[in-house]
């Protein structure tokens, strides 16, 4: 009985050692909306170039990130662009269960791969091929397309 016990309290503390090191170094909790702030600020001067718009339709979520409105979120920010055809589009969100953010990132990873391949803008495709990427660390998850001469931070979460 007792080393049923110390097994038990064992894997217990091993479960919590491994599920620590999945958030990383985010013991605390990052505000998005700042975070989104952040890239912009280290777009220095030509941080008024980038025009970006609040975006909250659900309907535009699922037809460019479909499967993304059935994930359950902690955090949401998203900003795209006024205009159709741009390769510019900014989205960070929390995970609230750790096993959903490999399916964020893969529809974050999807969005672009699918603008990559866009035949009706090919200079635009281009810029996401080039541009485009998705980051995440512990729960949160960012897809930064930004057009050339933009920068796209190393690690956005890192910033706040």
């Amino acid at each position: 009985m007792k080393r049923f016990i110390v097994l038990l309290g064992t894997l217990f503390l091993l479960l919590c050692a491994v599920t620590a090191c999945g958030r990383e170094a985010f013991d605390r909790e990052l505000e998005l909306e700042n975070v989104y702030q952040s890239i912009l600020t280290a777009q220095g001067e030509k941080q008024e170039e980038l025009i970006l718009f609040p975006e909250s339709d659900p309907g535009y979520f699922e037809s460019f990130y479909p499967g993304l409105n059935d994930i359950e979120l902690a955090q949401q920010v998203y900003y795209i662009a006024p205009i159709a055809g741009a390769a510019c589009e900014v989205l960070l969100v929390e995970v609230t269960r750790q096993e959903g953010v490999q399916t964020v990132r893969d529809i974050f990873q999807s969005r672009i791969d699918r603008a990559a391949a866009d035949t009706v803008y090919p200079d635009v495709a281009e810029v996401w091929a080039r541009t485009a990427q998705v980051q995440f660390a512990g729960p949160y998850v960012a897809m930064i397309a930004l057009p050339d001469g933009f920068i796209i931070p190393e690690n956005v979460f890192q910033m706040e």
